[in-house]
């Protein structure tokens, strides 16, 4: 488990409370939490931001793990500009089938259970109003071990730098 990893001092509330809450989810020292450990009811206030990625083998004429979205919360479908739960990546953009800069954390998270920051413009199609967007990545393994689901939180930021609200 990565005990050694850290937040840049400016991450947003919310990414630094998901980090502080998958950590506390660990069923015991150098496991990796799993799906099983995580309780919605314990981050209510993270629920917005968090997504759940199933991760799957290779298949086709994918040849990286496949992922699709299992659980998405309100604000990520805002920062998409549609819901996503049932979405596969590698169908949302073309080049993410492959190991490339767009695939390459989710491919890390998959296959050697790293989590991942990243601040900066968004790699897939969004919503217009989203200019940037901070994301946790964090493996989930049911076994403690294998890695077979990520799960995420996502900040989006509109262009002024404002955390992203939705028009209605």
């Amino acid at each position: 488990m990565s005990d050694d990893f850290t937040l840049p001092d400016d991450a947003h509330a919310v990414i630094r409370q998901g980090l502080v809450y998958w950590r506390a989810a660990a069923p015991g020292p150098g496991l990796l939490p799993g799906r099983q450990h995580i309780d919605p009811l314990g981050m209510p206030a993270l629920l917005p931001y968090a997504w759940l990625l199933e991760v799957h083998p290779p298949a086709g004429d994918v040849s990286i793990p496949r992922f699709r979205f299992r659980l998405v919360g309100s604000h990520v479908d805002l920062g998409f500009g549609e819901p996503m739960t049932g979405a596969w990546l590698h169908d949302m953009e073309d080049g993410f089938d492959s190991v490339s800069g767009r695939s390459r954390s989710f491919v890390d998270a998959a296959t050697n259970a790293l989590i991942s920051h990243r601040r900066g413009p968004p790699r897939f199609r969004m919503n217009a109003d989203t200019a940037e967007l901070e994301r946790l990545m964090m493996p989930l393994a049911a076994d403690g071990r294998s890695v077979d689901m990520l799960l995420g939180f996502t900040v989006f930021y509109d262009g002024i730098g404002s955390v992203l609200r939705s028009r209605l």
